[in-house]
Parts: C-alpha cells; sequence; structure tokens
C-alpha cells in the first residue's frame, strides 16, 4: 500500500522516502498526490515496497515500551543534593 501523508512534524523522518508527503492543509496537494498514485502502478509499487523496508528499521512496540519505561525510571530517581 502506498501512503499519501501530511509533511508535519516528525512524519517525513519516519516514512523517509518512501511516501508522497504533501504540506500540511492542502487538501488540493493531498487530492493530486492520491489522483497521481492512483494512475500509477508502478509508483504505487516502489512506495509500498520502500513502506515495507522503512518500516522494519522502526522499533517494536515492545521495543518502544521499553525504551519509555527506561526514561520514566531515569526521570523519577531522586536527585541528589549537594
Amino acid at each position: 500500500m502506498a501512503l499519501v501523508a501530511a509533511a508535519v512534524g516528525g512524519v517525513p523522518d519516519l516514512v523517509g522516502d518512501a511516501a508522497e508527503l504533501v504540506p500540511h492543509g492542502d487538501a488540493q496537494a493531498l487530492a493530486t498526490a492520491v489522483v497521481r498514485l492512483l494512475a500509477d502502478p508502478a509508483r504505487r509499487a516502489e512506495l509500498r515496497d520502500r513502506g515495507t523496508a522503512q518500516a522494519a528499521t522502526w522499533p517494536s512496540e515492545d521495543d518502544t515500551v521499553t525504551q519509555v519505561l527506561s526514561v520514566y525510571d531515569e526521570l523519577t530517581q531522586p536527585v541528589p543534593y549537594s
């Protein structure tokens, strides 16, 4: 499945070159990107393959929970007084 997404926040870093990125709030750009992809099966396949490869680099749900808990534990440690 090909992805069209708004280029906001961390989305561009998350998807890399595996999506058609459009400006936030630009409905015409979104529509244009979707219509363009619907008409281009080769581009859809390319984005699908890139998306699959990109998603494989993301941490698993378990890894993410472990990272969040580690940060939480670090932040809740008592601060030594000098």
